[in-house]
């Protein structure tokens, strides 16, 4: 059967809560959700603005990622806000990716398998499943392995192939393995705060997915035929929660392999729910991947 389940469920829910911020302090201000990026409802300018203020700053690695998700993808992208540039996608993604943005490898992956460069994209594709099973276990695993078999595919077939790709995959840990694990250490940034002391948002208004995080494929075999999703995908949604816990506004940050799994699995996702909290709180944000899960293959361990 045909179903849909989040690898991860909430990025928010892994920041460091061990040491709770002063109960004196005011609540941080939230980002200003008028001008995002993958917004298309939004003002361009605006939207243009804060993709220009991100590269003149020095970018967490979630904003890398979400600037090259627009470039890898550039109008096709659901956002439609520039034009692609491989460049500059390849340098965002690969840098967000060795920041230890998961995402980002397997978006590293398919621009490279999808631009004729089968070996390096093959490398990032077993990064991307190596650490996903290290951060992110589970059985289902198809996304990551449509990835490598589309990877080899690309490569001739053959022992000396799999010695090429096992010798890469190893040069890369070797060399950027501690950077890697330093950017898994450090978690997200895109929401850090400067000026004075004040209690993160997360802290005070944590988001705690409700129900199963499995849900059916909305449209059903109509969204499959509408979207031509006939592989597996994965799309990175931000999601605005509202104090009710329900889905207030689902935005695609990334969408793999191409633009198709973000538009058809956007109605998906905006039926989870969270938990409630008091009726004056803030919007909260959270970062959600959505995986796409038709069966069609499995990683042999």
């Amino acid at each position: 059967m045909t179903r849909l389940l989040p690898l991860v469920l909430l990025f928010a829910l892994g920041l460091a809560a061990d040491v709770r911020a002063d109960d004196a302090l005011p609540l941080c201000a939230g980002p200003d959700p008028s001008g995002l990026p993958e917004d298309p409802g939004a003002d361009p300018a605006r939207r243009l603005e804060t993709l220009a203020r991100w590269q003149q700053e020095d970018p967490s690695a979630s904003q890398k990622l979400r600037m090259g998700a627009l470039y890898r993808l550039g109008r096709s992208h659901p956002a439609a806000l520039v034009d692609a540039d491989l460049q500059k996608a390849r340098e965002l993604l690969a840098d967000a990716a060795l920041d230890g943005e998961l995402t980002a490898m397997a978006s590293s992956a398919e621009l490279e398998l999808a631009h004729g460069d089968a070996m390096s994209g093959m490398v990032w594709a077993q990064l991307y499943a190596h650490y996903m099973q290290i951060r992110e276990p589970s059985q289902h695993r198809t996304y990551q392995a449509d990835l490598i078999r589309r990877g080899f595919a690309a490569l001739p077939p053959g022992q000396e192939t799999e010695e090429r790709v096992a010798g890469n995959v190893r040069a890369v840990l070797d060399r950027f393995g501690p950077r890697i694990e330093a950017g898994f250490a450090a978690g997200p940034g895109d929401d850090a705060t400067a000026g004075p002391p004040c209690r993160p948002l997360h802290q005070v208004y944590p988001t705690e997915l409700r129900g199963s995080g499995r849900v059916p494929l909305s449209g059903g075999r109509n969204t499959v035929r509408r979207h031509d999703l006939h592989r597996p995908g994965m799309a990175l949604f931000r999601l605005h929660i509202a104090p009710s816990g329900e889905v207030s506004q689902a935005l695609v940050v990334e969408s793999l392999p191409g633009p198709a799994a973000g538009e058809a699995l956007r109605a998906s996702v905006q039926r989870l729910r969270f938990n409630a909290v008091a009726d004056g709180a803030p919007t909260r944000t959270v970062l959600v991947p959505l995986v796409y899960d038709d069966q069609s293959v499995r990683i042999r361990d």
